[in-house]
């Protein structure tokens, strides 16, 4: 919330409360009934998505210092999306009804909330051009240093790094588990990462950006 103007971050916590939530913990699903907003304090969030033709997928993980919820807001629809802890959070809630009335008495907030459906459409175009990477190690590189903040200067909430498991890698970066065990391999050797049981560690964002961004 640090980022946020003063006065707007002053509403927001006079109207909003924490909440903690543990790994795999569901804040909503897709389809829900319309709700309020959520601010990531720590921790990860994973954002899952369909559609008439596709089955739930988790496609991103939202990290400290985003927000999310915000559709029913702008739309006053069910949830377009679904959402849950990839590991303990902790998050600063708005419900709608309070969240609505801001937006009313006050046009900073309704920017504010506008400008959370401009950054997310923004992530919808980073997801694009990612999953567009022939190559699937670069491919790979590309959804780690995305979903991770890295390049944001996101650090992990554990000094062990990111929770997240190499089946959520796969899914995000379409490869097989299998592929994303070999690759992580690959991406160790060359000093780039290092991992424990479900965690990891970003060792060199720099290598690992050149290598995800820059083509052969």
């Amino acid at each position: 919330m640090t980022d946020m103007p003063p006065a707007i971050r002053s509403r927001i916590m006079d109207s909003g409360r924490t909440m903690s939530v543990n790994r795999g913990q569901r804040i909503f699903a897709y389809g829900d009934p319309p709700g309020g907003i959520y601010g990531i304090l720590s921790g990860g969030i994973g954002m899952e998505a369909c559609s008439g033709y596709h089955s739930v997928r988790l496609g991103h993980i939202m990290r400290e210092g985003d927000w999310f919820g915000h559709g029913p807001a702008l739309e006053r629809g069910v949830r377009s999306l679904g959402c849950r802890a990839v590991e303990d959070s902790l998050l600063w809630t708005v419900p709608l009804p309070a969240l609505i009335t801001l937006m009313q008495d006050d046009p900073e907030t309704s920017r504010f909330v506008g400008e959370l459906a401009s950054a997310n459409a923004r992530i919808l175009t980073y997801i694009a051009c990612d999953l567009l990477i022939p190559s699937a190690p670069r491919r790979m590189a590309a959804v780690l240093l995305r979903v991770t903040g890295a390049l944001e200067g996101v650090r992990p909430s554990d000094p062990e790094g990111y929770l997240l498991t190499q089946s959520e890698l796969g899914e995000m970066a379409n490869v097989s588990r299998h592929h994303v065990n070999r690759v992580l391999g690959q991406f160790m050797e060359k000093g780039w990462v290092t991992k424990s049981y479900n965690r990891l560690r970003l060792l060199d964002i720099p290598s690992l950006a050149d290598f995800a961004f820059h083509d052969e």
